[in-house]
């Protein structure tokens, strides 16, 4: 399968021409807000600027799945439709499609092919919600979060959660931990939901009983890169104390061909490390340390 099926195939999308696109869209009826009874379950063109986003979405746009489309729908039409519904008080509101639509905002588009559902506000946070679910890169912490959305509004127990959702209820009860969290925290990970995975977060609800500020700081410095998950949670166990350093000493050495860096050389105690700049050296190198390893073993007999 070629680059180009293999991404069509991906991203739901079907190539065609640019006079097949504008014509695909003229057989299209505009949306009328008098009329949109009439509408339902049918394609129409609609004007971006009328389109809502949902306010039952607990996860980010991703730039790189609209990067992809906007490159994609320049000169390509949709598979389907997105969908929206008509809210109670009028206005128009995405319920699937948000990166098509944000990709043909970014294109300068004026309308897009749309199909309107009549949905509750229950049906379409239903909806939403459990498209979100079955995205791969949804986060724990965005799972969690709409979740949480539908227990509050739904009044559900765990248990009813997941049996709504399908699930064993071990995943509800592991992704319901980050309830414990301070709001602290909370407001860390609503800007760096993967930061912390559910697996993690009882043992970080724990310490933050015990001490709050300790456990936000522990995930602004897993935010940061400084700590593993797992160091974290040891350096919380540790009272926020910094583990001694070794007087172990590192030696380091760079070898260069010319003005290039050819491989990084570190060795503690017995262990040695090699980093190559070129893989394709990585054969070469190994031989000759085998090489090198064998001969001394000899001398040593």
């Amino acid at each position: 399968m070629s680059a180009e099926k293999r991404f069509t195939k991906k991203t739901g999308l079907l190539g065609y021409s640019q006079e097949e696109v504008d014509a695909a869209g003229r057989k299209l009826p505009s949306f009328d807000f008098s009329a949109s009874s009439q509408h339902l379950g049918k394609p129409v063109l609609v004007e971006l600027g009328l389109i809502e986003a949902s306010p039952y979405q607990t996860s980010e746009l991703s730039e790189e799945k609209i990067a992809e489309l906007v490159e994609n729908l320049r000169n390509n039409q949709l598979s389907s439709p997105i969908v929206v519904r008509r809210r109670t008080d009028g206005a128009l509101e995405i319920i699937a499609g948000r990166h098509r639509w944000e990709a043909y905002r970014r294109l300068g588009r004026s309308e897009i092919e749309a199909s309107l559902r009549d949905l509750t506000d229950d049906e379409a946070e239903r909806l939403v919600f459990f498209d979100n679910l079955l995205a791969p890169s949804l986060t724990d912490y965005q799972k969690y979060l709409g979740f949480s959305q539908r227990k509050r509004s739904k009044g559900f127990t765990n248990d009813q959660l997941a049996q709504e959702a399908g699930v064993n209820p071990s995943v509800i009860s592991k992704l319901m931990s980050f309830e414990g969290l301070p709001e602290s925290v909370h407001a860390v990970l609503k800007e760096h939901p993967s930061a912390v995975g559910s697996s993690f977060a009882p043992a970080l609800v724990e310490h933050s009983v015990a001490d709050p500020a300790l456990a936000t700081k522990a995930v602004y410095r897993i935010v940061a890169g400084e700590m593993t998950q797992k160091a974290a949670l040891d350096w919380l166990k540790a009272g926020g104390e910094e583990k001694p350093l070794s007087s172990v000493e590192t030696h380091r050495v760079m070898i260069r061909s010319g003005k290039k860096k050819y491989a990084e050389l570190s060795l503690r105690q017995k262990r040695m490390i090699i980093n190559l700049a070129d893989e394709s050296e990585a054969t070469v190198v190994y031989a000759a340390i085998e090489k090198t390893l064998k001969e001394l073993s000899e001398a040593r007999k």
